[in-house]
């Protein structure tokens, strides 16, 4: 990326997403930003829990930072395989600006928010 006359690097995203059973709930503990980068992945990790049908799924959202229109699409997506197949799903304790995506956009009010 070109600033002026210099050149700055744009720094890569840090994303992970850790996985939980305890039986028939499966919460995915998010850390970092989920923007266009990471959401491939991301959408991949939450489809393939929701194909082994467990009862409920939580996305835990404590420690994510960003939440972009991509991995909101992710999350709505993931929503209505759910809800096709009779899982649960929710979101768990999204922070300020992450609430704020869910508030300002039509599908992000689909969703559970815990």
């Amino acid at each position: 990326m070109f600033v002026g006359d210099q050149v700055t690097k744009v720094a890569p995203s840090v994303f992970s997403c850790s996985i939980a059973r305890v039986g028939g709930q499966v919460t995915a503990d998010v850390f970092g930003e989920i923007d266009t980068c990471s959401a491939g992945q991301f959408r991949n990790q939450l489809l393939t829990i929701a194909k082994e049908h467990p009862s409920s799924i939580v996305i835990d959202m404590a420690n994510a930072s960003l939440l972009d229109n991509v991995s909101l699409a992710v999350l709505v997506e993931v929503w209505q395989f759910t809800q096709e197949h009779g899982i649960d799903f929710a979101i768990k304790s999204p922070g300020p600006a992450i609430c704020r995506v869910f508030d300002v956009t039509p599908s992000g009010r689909l969703l559970t928010l815990r």
